[in-house]
Parts: structure tokens; C-alpha cells; sequence
């Protein structure tokens, strides 16, 4: 999978791509995650994520953020596993 920090980096101009924090990758991101992947398989473009580090609620109330999940290493990890061929991660600062 390839990791871009932001769009600066990009050379893609066209994806499928989905919007989310996936913290722990659970059953509801995993489906969501397989309906990309057939899009973007079906178009035949790469299956694409963008989601934020950190996440926006450890920016806006770093005292009641909940714990998480999964590291952000470990979240890019589980995407892969599901198929997704390029994510974004993008500096979460309002």
C-alpha cells in the first residue's frame, strides 16, 4: 500500500476513495472497506483512504478522547489487509 502523508506527495489523480478515522478497523469499517474495494476494482482504479492523525477528537478535547485501538501503524496495516491500495494521512489540526 502506498502511504502519502497529506496530498502534496500524490501522483494519483483518480480514485475510489472513503473518508474516516478506521480506529481499530471493526466489522462496520470492514464492510464499508469491501464495498470500496469492488467499486474501485469494478472502475478500475485504486481503492484509496483518507483519514486524519491525529484524531480530531484528541485535538478538540485531548481530555476526553477515548483511548485507541490501534496505532496509527497498525491501522495502515489492517487497511492493506482489506485491500486498500492508497491512504492518506492527513494532519488533523482544525
Amino acid at each position: 500500500m502506498l502511504v502519502y502523508r497529506g496530498f502534496s506527495q500524490t501522483a494519483h489523480s483518480a480514485t475510489v476513495l472513503t473518508i474516516g478515522n478506521f480506529d481499530g478497523v471493526h466489522l462496520g469499517h470492514r464492510a464499508l472497506l469491501a464495498r470500496l474495494t469492488a467499486t474501485a476494482a469494478q472502475v478500475g482504479l485504486p481503492a484509496a483512504v483518507l483519514t486524519f492523525e491525529p484524531h480530531p477528537r484528541e485535538f478538540f478535547a485531548p481530555e476526553s478522547a477515548p483511548p485507541r485501538l490501534s496505532t496509527l501503524r497498525e491501522k495502515l496495516e489492517l487497511l492493506a489487509d482489506d485491500g486498500v491500495e492508497i491512504a492518506y494521512v492527513c494532519h488533523f489540526n482544525a
